[in-house]
């Protein structure tokens, strides 16, 4: 196996067409297909089926395709600093709306003052599309809320954060002395769409109470949950960070619901088969001191 094998196999695990891939790869077919048939003799596997006229990896090609964008990525990154190409620390990071919105400059702006030509590419996003960019190789790390049931992707908890049940300070319920969970599932319910970490805990924390939820409203936009809120429309379920400004001015008031916690962590999330670099170590290391 080479390093040719590697990006000949992820280009045809992309493209899932081996004509595609040698067209990309600017090489022939018979070429793309003999590097695959070689890794499957090799190993003595079977890594792509074929069903309507495209490929797909089949269990050990995807563990496979993992391993082999870690190993291309860090051969680049090698050649790249051996070369003095890289001088300026790069750094790619997904994260999600509590901390793209509020706590993310303050990490850059820390970093940046111990590495003043470093290059960082953000991606906010949900917390889902993030954990599949970092299988893929496509982020350094992610900021996000801690994970459950993942054994390819090691968490590093770096801050305490919480979710809160907002409307207008008017709506009928602060009247009631105690407000359960009872009391809101029926109630308008403003939501992120299915897949956001605030949207996935509120769910969770439901269905431990036997509630299914039926959401009035779903956005993937923070600012519209608000304005909604704001204009008496129903209940937002939102991160405290991005409503304690709206909360301050009156503008929204927290709803307390008895016995339902919804505190959460963030955490540092990166690819087991990950190198730290220094970069990403002293970003990590910046996380945890701010």
């Amino acid at each position: 196996m080479t390093i040719r094998h590697l990006k000949i196999f992820i280009t045809v695990y992309d493209q899932k067409n081996m004509t595609a891939a040698a067209n990309k790869l600017f090489i022939t077919q018979p070429s793309v297909s003999q590097a695959i048939k070689e890794l499957e003799a090799q190993y003595e596997v079977v890594l792509f089926e074929r069903l309507s006229r495209k490929l797909y990896a089949t269990a050990l090609g995807e563990k496979l395709y993992q391993y082999a964008t870690h190993i291309i990525k860090l051969v680049d990154d090698m050649e790249d600093n051996l070369r003095e190409k890289s001088f300026k620390k790069k750094l790619f990071i997904g994260a999600n709306y509590t901390v793209g919105s509020v706590l993310i400059h303050k990490y850059i702006k820390k970093f940046q003052g111990l590495y003043p030509d470093s290059e960082i590419k953000v991606i906010i996003n949900k917390s889902s599309i993030l954990k599949e960019m970092l299988r893929k190789n496509e982020l350094d790390l992610a900021l996000i809320e801690e994970m459950t049931h993942t054994s390819d992707l090691v968490q590093d908890v770096f801050y305490d954060d919480h979710i809160v049940i907002v409307s207008d300070p008017e709506h009928h319920l602060f009247a009631k002395e105690t407000v359960t969970a009872h009391d809101i599932v029926n109630e308008h319910l403003l939501l992120r769409e299915k897949g956001a970490g605030v949207r996935d805990l509120f769910e969770s924390k439901m269905s431990q109470l036997g509630l299914f939820i039926n959401p009035y409203w779903e956005s993937t936009s923070t600012t519209a949950l608000i304005n909604a809120a704001e204009n008496k429309i129903g209940i937002a379920v939102l991160p405290f960070q991005l409503v304690e400004d709206h909360i301050a001015s009156d503008s929204l008031k927290e709803l307390k619901v008895k016995d339902m916690n919804l505190s959460r962590k963030l955490a540092i999330v990166y690819h087991k088969n990950k190198f730290l670099t220094d970069a990403i170590q002293d970003f990590i290391k910046v996380c945890h001191k701010l």
